[in-house]
């Protein structure tokens, strides 16, 4: 469990609680304020998210619309690598907000 030291530690955190909640939300708004593009079938599909994972615009070449098949999955591969980037974002926006310390996974949403 906790020894002394790992509570002491704890305690510690806990009194930052107010000071560690403003950090997420400093956070929060400058991913909100980044975007990132996804682009799939060679540019003909743009897909733009902000950093909190949104998906703010979607692009894309007329020509796209001759292949509606091909479209829908240009589509939902540039959503995924626009927020893939989304996710970076957010995870340097927190290492930031916390010096430099890596949160473990799902920690923060």
């Amino acid at each position: 469990m906790f020894g002394l030291k790992g509570m002491g530690d704890m305690m510690k955190l806990f009194g930052q609680r107010d000071k560690i909640m403003e950090n997420i939300e400093q956070a929060k708004l400058r991913a909100r304020g980044r975007t990132v593009i996804g682009e799939a079938g060679a540019g003909m599909v743009k897909v733009t998210a902000n950093g909190l994972g949104d998906i703010v615009a979607v692009n894309f070449d007329p020509e796209a619309l001759k292949d509606p098949e091909s479209l829908s999955t240009y589509i939902v591969a540039a959503s995924n690598i626009a927020l893939l980037k989304s996710k970076e974002i957010m995870s340097d926006e927190f290492r930031t907000a916390f010096g430099g310390i890596e949160l473990p996974p799902g920690m923060i949403q």
